[in-house]
């Protein structure tokens, strides 16, 4: 027995595709990247100032030459999106750090601690630059010095740098270098489109950049209904479908057949406040949308993560992380980023709840998993064997393993034996382990190459 779930009917999927066909023809999107509207001029596209306009015939064009299933390759491993599974990215961006029940901005230690729990976890599966902001770290080395901080810890793929053009290049370059892999997808961009229509310079430049290069783009839209997006879900899911579909055809120009991911963050709002809402059940509702439509356009979808606005590892954090990754991989999406640690609106990244949401990930794909109903799991032979008033404590099969999921966070003691055991909180479980898994991890063994491109970009004082 397993969840079945069908989300979105064909006539509203084409109603959305109609209204976006007319946006990007009458309405436009801007590109504030010179080469970009450039390349679209040159394709036939109408450019007024800095809005493109695209007729029907463009984007079909464009829309042919995606590829629904590509691999993205790491130093010494190799994850495929758009074969079925989920892959699972970690945060992106938090300007705080949670510990110990206080924020602070993040320091070179959070940074590679957070790497640490990364490369050691048994749910995230690349690594990434992205990570936390870096306060501390010289603004004139701060990119490369995060690329080259990732590739340090990770042997799984990694995300790259977008931020413009010569910085997404150079971490191309180092990737590229560093696993000395000169014709593979070894970075994945994430390209993210302001609403209403708009790429930023810096997105514009690194969209052209990875495009060129062959490397992943994810596209992501980030409207907030009632602030960036008119004040419904169905209208800002259009919006954000016109900007994700400009900036996928604009990479298939480039090159065709460039490996790309349709995408959404799912931005709520709440208007009482003026602000985004994160793990609400309308940004789950989003979730399914993002993926229906990214099947409409036979591509892989980025969408969702266990994320939550709660400024506490509380209730209220349990409750949005759960809703979040549930919507995610219910909804079999492609690549999850924030798939732990994230709390305050994507404004913060926790140690407990890195670990929590671990849990919460493996909790869902155990829901989403189900039973099996048959001769064998019935075992109708040991209930007649038993039979009426007994028991079955002796009599546990192997198959229990199978059927159930036993967690390491919660508390699942008698009350007895927690009294015993000096009453440990959620938090006393989650702290013992990220302090465990940082005091056993150990960096990848480098090779002379690895090690002379690390320290040209890496400060001795953190090359550990």
């Amino acid at each position: 027995m397993k969840i079945k779930y069908d989300f979105a009917t064909q006539e509203e999927l084409e109603l959305i595709h109609e209204k976006t066909l007319y946006l990007l023809k009458n309405t436009g999107v801007i590109f504030f990247g010179e080469e970009a509207r450039e390349i679209f001029k040159q394709h036939g596209a109408r450019v007024e100032g800095e809005t493109v306009f695209l007729e029907e015939t463009l984007i079909t064009q464009g829309l042919s030459t995606v590829i629904q299933k590509f691999e993205w390759f790491g130093r010494d491993s190799i994850v495929t999106i758009g074969d079925g599974s989920t892959i699972h990215a970690p945060a992106y961006g938090p300007m705080y750090v949670y510990e110990n029940d206080e924020f602070h901005y993040p320091t070179p230690l959070d940074f590679s601690n957070f790497h640490k729990l990364d490369a050691t976890s048994k749910v995230i599966s690349v690594g990434s630059p992205n990570i936390m902001d870096l306060p501390s770290i010289d603004p004139k080395i701060r990119s490369n010095y995060a690329m080259a901080t990732t590739l340090m810890h990770h042997t799984k793929p990694v995300l790259g740098i977008v931020d413009g053009g010569k910085k997404a290049a150079e971490c191309i370059k180092m990737t590229r270098e560093f696993y000395d892999i000169h014709d593979k997808s070894v970075v994945c961009g994430l390209v993210d489109a302001a609403s209403p229509f708009v790429y930023s310079q810096a997105m514009s430049e690194a969209l052209v950049e990875y495009a060129k290069e062959g490397q992943i783009i994810v596209f992501t839209g980030t409207g907030m209904s009632g602030l960036t997006t008119p004040d419904t879900i169905a209208s800002s899911i259009l919006a954000v479908n016109v900007a994700m579909l400009a900036g996928i055809i604009l990479a298939q120009l480039i090159r065709p057949g460039t490996p790309v991911v349709y995408g959404n963050q799912g931005f709520g709002s709440d208007l009482r406040h003026s602000s985004l809402t994160v793990g609400s059940p309308e940004d789950a509702l989003v979730s399914h949308t993002i993926k229906a439509i990214g099947d409409f356009y036979h591509l892989p979808v980025r969408t969702g993560g266990c994320v939550s606005d709660a400024k506490d590892i509380d209730m209220q954090a349990g409750i949005e992380s759960f809703t979040s990754c549930f919507a995610t991989l219910s909804a079999h999406t492609d690549l999850m980023f924030h798939t732990c640690g994230i709390m305050d609106a994507y404004n913060g990244l926790s140690y407990d709840k890195y670990i929590y949401d671990e849990e919460v990930t493996e909790t869902v794909y155990r829901f989403i998993k189900g039973y099996e109903v048959n001769e064998k799991t019935l075992m109708t032979d040991a209930l007649e064997k038993v039979g009426p008033g007994g028991n079955f404590i002796a009599r546990t099969s192997k198959a229990y393993r199978n059927d159930y999921y036993l967690p390491n966070v919660p508390n699942r003691e008698s009350h007895g034996n927690w009294i015993a055991s000096g009453k440990p909180s959620i938090k006393d479980n989650t702290k013992k382990i990220y302090q465990e898994r940082l005091a056993n991890y150990e960096l990848p063994e480098l090779n002379a190459a690895q090690k002379k491109i690390l320290e040209t970009y890496i400060p001795k004082e953190f090359m550990k």
